[in-house]
């Protein structure tokens, strides 16, 4: 229906880095879609959220341009 940005939800994701670490997540692309590799679950599930919350942004701002242009016919 749409694509996502999803470099720049990589980009976003991939440049987090753990307090308790020091390291990166790692952002790969699944069948099912992605999943995120972290050094520690706790920071896993920090990114899981952020990423949500990244991609429900992008699908709004998709679907906002589509109204915009099935609006303007």
């Amino acid at each position: 229906m749409f694509d996502l940005n999803y470099d720049l939800i990589k980009k976003e994701i991939e440049s987090e880095m753990c307090e308790e670490h020091g390291l990166h997540p790692e952002l790969i692309k699944t069948d099912e879609g992605f999943g995120i590799k972290a050094c520690c679950e706790p920071f896993r599930e920090k990114m899981v959220e952020k990423s949500g919350n990244m991609i429900e942004e992008e699908t709004k701002k998709a679907l906002e341009e589509m109204m915009k242009d099935l609006f303007k016919e």
